[in-house]
């Protein structure tokens, strides 16, 4: 069993992970793109290539802004916003995750989860390709209890 509330900075973190295939595709078709660019320079059109490896450019930088600024300055603000923030109360078996909190309880099967992220500050346990569940490692007591955690999740993955 863990219990605990969802740090501001969990929120972030947690949101990155969610984002990190996205990015990741983003900044190798801006790679590529630059690649493609810079040999257009140089053996076709010189004015082609240059225009694309300034919008090559330009998308990493607008990647970048948008990873280290903007996206993280509107989850602060979605954050704030939460009302009714209470500590949750997590517990599992072989079968169920069960939720418990001064707002009610829930289970879900661990068959429902489609798959599982996870960094060094959080796991992911998604309902769909969207929706998620945060869990905050720090809510765990030791590294066994993660271990036995993690366990149920070897088949969403």
């Amino acid at each position: 069993m863990i219990t605990g509330q969802v740090t501001e900075q969990e929120y972030i973190v947690a949101h990155t992970l969610a984002r990190r295939k996205l990015v990741s595709v983003i900044n190798w078709g801006a790679l590529m793109a630059c690649l493609i660019g810079a040999v257009l320079m140089f053996t076709y059109s010189f004015k082609a290539g240059f225009l694309l490896l300034c919008a090559a450019v330009g998308g990493f930088l607008s990647e970048f802004i948008q990873s280290r600024f903007i996206v993280p300055a509107r989850l602060r603000r979605l954050y704030a916003q939460i009302r009714g923030r209470v500590d949750l109360t997590y517990s599992w078996d072989d079968e169920k995750l069960f939720l418990s909190s001064s707002h009610g309880d829930a289970a879900r099967a661990w068959a429902d989860f489609t798959k599982a992220k996870e960094n060094d500050e959080v796991i992911l346990l998604y309902f769909n390709d969207a929706l998620y569940e945060i869990i905050a490692k720090r809510w765990f007591a030791n590294a066994s209890d993660l271990a036995a955690f993690r366990t149920h999740l070897s088949f969403v993955r």
